[in-house]
């Protein structure tokens, strides 16, 4: 039995109206409410999947992220092309997980603000 089940993915930001944009249009998820308590943005539903972008003054340290999405895509080297055109940037180019043997392609992307996030799309199982 599990504990609980996602609410949200909470990610710093240092500008909500960047962010808005940025992750409404790599998840497809809806804006839901914006700037509320002047500190908090919300996309998609709770029920469905969602995430909460949170206002924070520092900027993100060296160190890697504790926590990040994963986003389901069709094509690797698409979505990282159009993620850079959003404002994004390339961590780690495309390849397989793991090398031998591959399960997925992936990537490792960053948003405008250095949150780390991966781009995957699952290999087919041979027959």
């Amino acid at each position: 039995m599990a504990v609980g089940t996602l609410r949200r993915i909470v990610i710093d930001v240092n500008d909500l109206d960047v962010g808005e944009r940025f992750w409404s249009a790599v998840t497809g998820l809806p804006l839901r409410f914006s700037t509320w308590q002047g500190q908090f943005s919300g996309l998609g539903d709770i029920a469905t999947g969602s995430i909460l972008l949170q206002l924070v003054p520092e900027a993100k340290t060296a160190l890697k992220n504790r926590a990040h999405p994963d986003i389901t895509v069709a094509d690797v080297e698409r979505a990282v092309g159009e993620v850079i055109v959003l404002g994004g940037t390339l961590v780690k180019p495309p390849g397989p997980f793991p090398e031998t043997d591959p399960e997925l392609e992936w990537a490792v992307m960053a948003d405008p603000f250095g949150n780390e996030f991966c781009l995957i799309r699952d290999l087919e199982s041979p027959e």
